[in-house]
């Protein structure tokens, strides 16, 4: 949930046994899944696999296996120069059941001409399945048959992997004379912008104006936010879910609360985000706020979903999150790589532990073609219920 700094990677003087000895040992102590692994089994296999390390880069293998074990879908290896919040090398898009939700600027599938709408058809000559940038090959250049949204031929390019950055900055505008639209992005960073700006003060600058204009009633869309670092959505947010606890993180009995206080947020005391000026006061708790949610709202955008889970005068629209409602941390390795761990699972402010996909309180799909036009049904419904009020 917060920023690791990576390391150029260094190769140090424990071996590569102990090094792997290291890394199984704090998955299997921390991981909150710990307990429905094999670990006799895992442990063997994952030493098969680096019997013949020379290096500790030659035990990543059996670390990246160790993890899938935990079947979370939330713990992973971040390899050495590797800034969290970047990619290290890909294409640049996402899409749901072949149609491109997201496209990353500056990212090959961008500079290739590649829109939202766009439908994948096959990727390296087999079709596309219908879950989320299903058959995108890990590793390697790919060649892509796509049908584009305005064009009745189907194309085809190749595309080759490139860092690009993956931070955007939050927007906000007035859809209705008294309803806004705040779209709250992603963030893996310390909650700085690419413009040098911070995620926290932007948004709580739209609520401002937004509510200066006229806004009484609040759409705070989530559909692309996969998740990162929550504090600074959430100290951005937070005159929209309220003030007090907001939900928090839950582990053998124990809970770690996180509250919205002030402009800040800090868990069991401690602050990790906070806005730099006057924060905005918290609006009415019968202010009416509509959340927009899809099968890419993922991690901390599921934590931002939770928050106004329990809150008067709020409803979910759009379709099942991924399921990522659990918290996961950075565990530094001694080369430089970090094994980033799911170590507890989260629950709203009423108390309800969430392991799984947050629901919507209506079910919406978002046709990416119309994303954002006035054909956009899950914007359409939640104006709807935000205008029969």
């Amino acid at each position: 949930m917060t920023q690791q700094t990576t390391t150029e990677p260094t190769q140090p003087t424990e071996s590569t046994k102990d090094y792997l000895k290291t890394a199984l040992d704090l998955i299997e102590s921390d991981a909150v899944r710990s307990a429905s692994v094999d670990w006799t089994t895992v442990r063997a296999v994952a030493h098969r696999l680096a019997a013949n390390a020379s290096t500790t880069a030659d035990t990543y293998a059996a670390i990246e296996f160790a993890l899938s074990a935990l079947q979370d879908r939330h713990s992973f290896l971040q390899r050495p120069a590797q800034p969290y919040g970047s990619s290290p090398g890909g294409f640049g898009i996402k899409y749901v059941q072949g149609v491109i939700a997201r496209v990353y600027p500056g990212s090959p599938a961008d500079h290739a001409g590649l829109q939202v709408g766009d439908r994948i058809l096959t990727i390296n000559d087999v079709p596309v399945g219908h879950g989320i940038n299903q058959e995108m090959p890990r590793a390697g250049d790919i060649s892509i048959t796509y049908q584009p949204r305005t064009i009745p031929d189907e194309q085809r390019l190749h595309l080759r992997r490139a860092p690009f950055g993956m931070n955007r900055v939050p927007q906000g505008r007035l859809v209705r004379p008294d309803v806004a639209w705040i779209d709250l992005p992603d963030h893996g960073g310390d909650g700085t912008l690419p413009d040098g700006q911070l995620y926290q003060d932007v948004v709580q600058d739209i609520i401002a104006k937004l509510y200066r204009a006229g806004a009484r009633k609040w759409m705070v869309d989530l559909r692309l936010n996969e998740g990162g670092n929550m504090y600074p959505m959430l100290a951005g947010i937070g005159p929209l879910t309220g003030e007090g606890p907001l939900g928090a993180f839950v582990r053998d009995g124990e809970t770690w609360p996180w509250v919205y206080q002030d402009g800040a947020v800090s868990v069991d005391g401690q602050v990790n985000s906070r806005v730099t000026g006057q924060p905005h006061p918290p609006l009415d708790a019968e202010t009416r706020v509509a959340v927009l949610l899809s099968p890419l709202t993922s991690s901390s955008g599921e934590i931002v979903a939770l928050s106004f889970q329990g809150r008067p005068a709020t409803r979910l629209f759009g379709e099942p999150t991924q399921g990522l409602t659990s918290a996961n941390g950075p565990y530094p390795l001694s080369d430089g790589a970090t094994i980033w761990l799911a170590t507890c699972y989260e629950a709203d402010r009423t108390g309800q532990v969430h392991t799984a996909e947050v629901h919507p309180d209506l079910l919406v799909r978002t046709e990416w073609g119309d994303y954002l036009t006035p054909q956009d049904e899950v914007m359409q419904a939640a104006l709807a219920w935000l205008s029969a009020y």
